[in-house]
């Protein structure tokens, strides 16, 4: 009996445990080791909703952020090429230096921060009535909603980081429990005189090298 790699998903251990447990079940010198099966049997699912709603949480807001970069991107290059028209000599101040081009391929907040604290800073101080002055509210708003999408995602992974750490010491149970249960079984089988193969016969022969497939891998961050 091998242990079960803790990069496994959850269906690999539930899978594992089921054997187990209907085998240990099955056979009236170790029904009494069955129970401890069973009852963890009866956290997966719940543990395995958390993981999934973690992992559909922490998708959601990446999709949000990947929007809401892409609306403040369009909104941003929008300003940029009405500066050029309208003001070209604050082109440079509004932008740091930098090319719009390049300052929208900044990590978001860090381009957040700057729209709020150069360009919209610098729209603030023009004239009523400048061509430029309507970008304001406009560019106020799309990085509101930014920084919150941000926001948002940052606390949707914490919250998974936090669901990643029960499954995996849930995992780490399980794993000694088959242990314990493995060494139970090998004490009834010198008492009887039972080959080393019935002990083995409660546990899949293959568990090692069933591949991860069933869970997703983690979702590709997005810009910022």
């Amino acid at each position: 009996m091998r242990q079960i790699p803790l990069s496994y998903g959850l269906i690999t251990f539930l899978v594992e445990l089921e054997y187990s447990e209907a085998g240990l079940s099955a056979d009236p010198e170790a029904a009494h080791l069955a129970a401890p099966f069973h009852d963890t049997i009866s956290e997966w699912e719940p543990l395995f909703k958390k993981e999934r709603e973690g992992r559909r949480g922490v998708t959601r807001a990446e999709a949000v952020v990947a929007v809401r970069n892409e609306r403040l991107d369009a909104l941003t290059t929008r300003f940029a090429a009405a500066t050029r028209a309208f003001a070209a000599p604050l082109l440079g101040k509004m932008f740091g230096g930098a090319r719009p081009g390049q300052f929208v391929r900044k990590e978001l907040r860090v381009q957040c921060e700057q729209t709020r604290d150069v360009i919209l800073a610098e729209i603030g101080k023009l004239e009523p009535g400048h061509s430029l002055k309507v970008f304001g509210p406009q560019l106020d708003a799309s990085v509101g909603a930014a920084f919150s999408a941000l926001d948002v995602r940052a606390k949707t992974k914490g919250h998974r980081k936090v669901v990643a750490n029960e499954t995996e010491e849930w995992k780490e149970g399980v794993n000694a429990l088959r242990t314990t249960t493995y060494a139970e079984l090998l004490k009834i089988a010198v008492a009887n005189k039972y080959p080393k193969s019935w002990v083995e016969s409660f546990f899949r022969a293959a568990a090692a090298e069933v591949a991860e497939d069933e869970d997703e891998p983690e979702v590709a961050t997005s810009p910022g």
